[in-house]
């Protein structure tokens, strides 16, 4: 699959509320995913677990995913703007998220993700 045909499934997937799927089925068995704060996680099933970790917190009421931009040959980045509420507070806020992705043999390897400043 070229990186424009994964960059513009994981946007449609992605819009379609299938962000899990994109995990399970896009994503390499060594994917690395970092934080705004530089923290990284490695391994499909850990990154996985970590997604999953942030949808319990969270109550999402939309979803809506921009793009994908393209940069070179093997990377492409998506907008993502959130309305969520998070369960710990009650508070409902807009996210808004840059996501990087690195592209090898057709599978992605390396996520990361840039926040705005307030809401991260």
């Amino acid at each position: 699959m070229s990186i424009q045909a994964l960059a513009n499934r994981v946007v449609e997937m992605c819009n379609a509320r299938k962000n899990f799927e994109v995990m399970h089925t896009l994503y390499a068995p060594d994917i690395v995913s970092v934080e705004p704060t530089g923290q990284e996680t490695t391994g499909k099933a850990e990154v996985i677990r970590k997604s999953e970790r942030w949808a319990e917190g969270v109550t999402i009421h939309g979803e809506t995913v921009l793009g994908p931009y393209f940069s070179g040959a093997d990377q492409f980045a998506t907008k993502t703007m959130f309305d969520v509420t998070r369960k710990a507070t009650g508070e409902r806020v807009q996210l808004n998220e840059i996501t990087v992705y690195t592209v090898k043999d057709g599978l992605i390897t390396r996520e990361q993700f840039f926040f705005d400043g307030e809401n991260w």
